[in-house]
């Protein structure tokens, strides 16, 4: 963004992982001790380096119960600050898989959703709803 001025959806997923990364660390985006020139997002992907290394990013404020989950956030955020734009995933991806974590039954998602329709208990596609009966006049 900085160098384009333009903003889309992968930006926007950029900004998120940083976001991501701020509540995992417990940092700000710029601090002083990632040197000059540095932010938190090369911070973060300079010292993934090992299960240990990746484990004293994690903010520890953070319980130790929650750690595991926590370090599968940092990994979405990692995917959302790809250098490459076009390697960042959509944001509807990022939020299938933080839905993921903590899950106990890992769900397989499938595009499109289907839900049940209350007024006949047919299946419905949500992003394409089939025609509804026509209904009968008076």
């Amino acid at each position: 963004y900085a160098y384009t001025y333009r903003i889309n959806e992968k930006s926007d997923v950029y900004s998120f992982g940083v976001v991501l990364m701020e509540l995992v660390t417990g940092k700000r985006p710029i601090e002083p001790e990632f040197g000059d020139g540095k932010d938190l997002v090369h911070w973060v992907s300079s010292r993934i380096t090992t299960k240990e290394s990746v484990m004293g990013l994690v903010d520890p404020r953070i319980p130790e119960a929650l750690r595991e989950d926590v370090v599968k956030v940092l990994r979405v955020a990692v995917l959302c600050t790809a250098r490459l734009p076009n390697l960042r995933p959509t944001m509807r991806v990022v939020v299938q898989m933080l839905e993921e974590i903590g899950d106990p039954e890992p769900r397989v998602f499938l595009y499109p959703i289907k839900s049940k329709r209350k007024d006949d208990n047919e299946e419905e596609d949500e992003e394409n709803p089939k025609s509804q009966k026509p209904k009968s006049s008076p």
